[in-house]
């Protein structure tokens, strides 16, 4: 994986949130989760690009993400959904 600036993402995000799997990862080079999911969003807001996603707080990963400041979606497509399984 690479990071992609975001004036480069061409995809359909609404297609890709729907129905490819992404990871949601948060944390620090000491401790961090990643899990898979499959809603939020992706748009401008106030001429900023902005992106969310919605996790549980019974979900491990919740911790991590009010803990941090930062977090990484990864979009996995089509040819590598089985990777979750691991």
């Amino acid at each position: 994986m690479k990071p992609i600036a975001v004036n480069q993402l061409s995809d359909n995000f609404f297609e890709t949130i729907s129905k490819e799997w992404m990871l949601v990862t948060a944390g620090n080079k000491d401790a961090f989760n990643a899990m898979t999911a499959n809603w939020g969003g992706i748009g401008f807001l106030w001429n900023k690009p902005v992106v969310y996603v919605f996790i549980r707080p019974e979900r491990y990963t919740f911790g991590f993400m009010e803990k941090n400041d930062y977090f990484t979606l990864s979009f996995l497509g089509e040819e590598n959904k089985s990777i979750h399984k691991i």
